[in-house]
């Protein structure tokens, strides 16, 4: 089995995908959650509750990404820059390589991993832009 590095993290307001890759381009799904479905908060609104299915949210993803690379965060909106916060306050040794955050509003697996392919090679990582892809669900 090939050790993974590099990630990719898509996340919108129902839905977080991860997928980590090889040195050989192998893509392993290591989580697919929905949640329920977060609602949008107004930023002077302050409720007590409003953080309790967030943050269950957010630490389902953070707990999946045991990898030693770099990470991508994609998706639509501004979930993405709400779990980059996250990270940057429970895991700073984690924000610390999160190398790029994408917009991407489809959250079908083909358009993530083609996006985190040629995002990962114009960085000089180690992945190729290799059409087809193996892919295993743990």
């Amino acid at each position: 089995m090939s050790e993974y590095y590099d990630a990719i993290v898509f996340i919108d307001r129902r839905l977080a995908k991860i997928f980590h890759f090889s040195a050989r381009d192998e893509v392993k799904l290591v989580l697919t959650h929905t949640g329920a479905h977060r609602a949008h908060h107004a930023a002077d609104h302050e409720d007590a509750t409003k953080h309790a299915g967030d943050d269950e949210f957010m630490q389902t993803i953070l707990g999946a990404l045991g990898h030693e690379g770099f990470t991508l965060i994609v998706g639509p909106g501004n979930s993405k820059f709400e779990l980059q916060t996250y990270i940057a306050r429970k895991r700073p040794d984690l924000a610390a390589r999160i190398t790029g955050i994408e917009t991407l509003s489809d959250p079908q697996d083909g358009g993530i991993l083609a996006l985190a392919r040629e995002f990962f090679r114009k960085r000089g990582h180690r992945h190729t832009v290799a059409p087809e892809f193996s892919f295993r669900q743990n």
